[in-house]
């Protein structure tokens, strides 16, 4: 459903929220986003505070656990939530996503709602105002997710933290209602936004293209990890007559320079394979080659890593500075929480093909690494292979597919190269769906926007030349629910519109979906959400 601005039993929500209130050290970041690591000392989760009757389940949209906020059924208008507090300053904007979801055997009625708060602080953690969302009521769907967003107006003068509070209102005379939260977020819409912040390390606006997409190239300048000098110029990062990308680590006039590329765009859930060229086995000790999913996030700080913070898995091949330790490992971060890191030992031969590849998943991500392309995955060419299920999953926020290359803390005994011959993608449901999809070489689709909508995105695609092309939306059990396009295209960029209906003219319900793009030669699928 659409959100909305809530004012039914008001009072009453400040009022819980008031008298629950801690006074807490603010901070820059949500921490625990998909309530996935439990709490101690009566808490529920890590990082949330609690007030009413709260729990968790396991039915979750993603991970293995969601927040239960449950009414509190005292007989009058009452309120149960989980709320965090986090710093901010007068004027700014803050919007708030997530899913949220009630239950058939534990409905909302009557007058009971879902509800977001957007809190604001002084100094002295006293209530300046607030803003209330509705963002479920009886007439939402029960038993499945649905997505939604919200955003704040401007802070007000004085402001120096805002509360966000998921919670669940329950009106006098009505049943007890569950309702479950999980995957939330919330940022700061006023610039720079968690958008403006994944590009900060790449000024000097360089990219390449590989494997059908457009990579920006990390640098000049010194950054992390490391932090090392990192390189942007051709000699440093380049493509061939092959299509090939090349990463180097080398000394240039007595500076090493380390190298990192990262995919302009947050493909989300799905099979991220990169194919490699080479002896991945003689990378020097003190290098560390790493391809890896990640989100720059608002800070950096030790304080906030111990839920993965920046949505990161990698695949890394290092010895770690020592000559005898196995070159490689699969890691969820944080990599030294128990479970999170399976090291392994290959080798390659000279000019071996080798594929790596991390398929992520809303419950799990299957690492493995195999002799050959990426269609040469089989149990004979397995080199290895882990699925990670903790509780550090990365959340399809927008992490991106980073490759880089770069120095320790000693000196490598001669410069590095690393050759990436092919990266593929196929979307989470879409290869069972509506077959294998592969890098797109007569087109591509660039996505859609805004994402998540409403009530209408516009989605955007390049065509290499003129070709027919049919552009559809799925459901993610497959089934194709609208046909935005189907003929002739020229060569270029377009957009076609989608209202959030399908081809009878329905609206349809909140939830991810599908865009599919099929050309001549190639096949493009991307994630889109629906907030109604």
């Amino acid at each position: 459903m659409q959100p909305r601005r809530a004012s039914i039993g008001l009072g009453m929500l400040l009022a819980a929220s008031l008298l629950a209130a801690v006074p807490a050290k603010a901070q820059c970041i949500l921490a625990n986003p998909s309530f996935e690591l439990g709490g101690s000392g009566g808490a529920v989760f890590g990082g949330w505070n609690q007030f009413g009757a709260v729990g968790s389940s396991t039915t979750a949209s993603h991970g293995a656990r969601a927040a239960r906020v449950s009414g509190p059924n005292s007989g009058s208008w009452d309120v149960s939530a989980f709320w965090q507090r986090l710093d901010t300053a007068p004027g700014d904007r803050w919007r708030a996503t997530g899913q949220v979801r009630h239950p058939a055997s534990k409905p909302l009625t009557g007058q009971c709602t879902a509800l977001v708060n957007i809190e604001w602080r002084d100094a002295a953690d006293q209530l300046l105002s607030y803003e209330s969302f509705a963002v479920a009521t009886p007439a939402t769907p029960t038993d499945t997710y649905a997505a939604f967003a919200v955003e704040s107006g401007a802070a007000p003068a004085g402001t120096v933290a805002a509360h966000i509070l998921f919670g669940v209102l329950q009106s006098p005379g009505d049943p007890s209602p569950d309702v479950l939260y999980d995957q939330v977020t919330f940022s700061s819409a006023t610039p720079p936004t968690i958008d403006d912040m994944q590009w900060f390390d790449f000024p000097g606006g360089r990219t390449v293209t590989f494997g059908g997409r457009t990579w920006r190239v990390k640098g000049p300048g010194f950054y992390g990890p490391g932090p090392n000098v990192f390189g942007d110029g051709p000699e440093c990062v380049w493509t061939d007559d092959d299509g090939h990308l090349h990463l180097t680590l080398a000394n240039h006039d007595g500076v090493w320079k380390s190298t990192e590329v990262v995919a302009e765009e947050s493909l989300g859930y799905g099979d991220y394979i990169l194919t490699t060229a080479g002896r991945l086995d003689r990378v020097d000790p003190q290098a560390v080659l790493g391809i890896f999913l990640w989100e720059y996030g608002p800070c950096c700080d030790d304080a906030y890593t111990w839920w993965n913070a920046y949505n990161e898995v990698d695949i890394e091949y290092s010895r770690w500075g020592d000559p005898g330790a196995a070159i490689a490992q699969f890691v969820a971060q944080p990599f030294d929480f128990p479970g999170n890191l399976d090291r392994f030992d290959a080798t390659f031969a000279a000019g071996e093909i080798a594929s790596h590849a991390m398929r992520w998943l809303h419950d799990r991500v299957e690492y493995r690494v195999w002799r050959g392309g990426p269609g040469d995955e089989s149990p004979a060419t397995l080199i290895h292979a882990w699925t990670y299920t903790g509780p550090h999953l990365p959340r399809p926020e927008q992490p991106r597919m980073h490759l880089n290359l770069w120095k320790l803390g000693g000196t490598p005994a001669g410069d590095q190269e690393v050759v990436f011959t092919d990266f593929r993608f196929v979307p989470e449901g879409v290869a069972s769906a509506v077959g294998d999809l592969a890098a797109a070489p007569g087109g591509r689709l660039l996505g859609a926007r805004p994402n998540p909508f409403n009530p209408r995105t516009t989605v955007r695609f390049e065509l290499a030349s003129d070709q027919p092309i049919a552009l559809d939306v799925y459901d993610l059990t497959g089934r194709r629910v609208r046909r935005l396009a189907n003929g002739a295209f020229a060569a270029g960029q377009h957009g076609v519109d989608w209202d959030g209906r399908d081809d009878r003219g329905r609206s349809l319900a909140s939830g991810i979906y599908l865009v599919r793009l099929q050309g001549q030669d190639f096949v493009e699928g991307r994630r889109v959400t629906l907030v109604q």
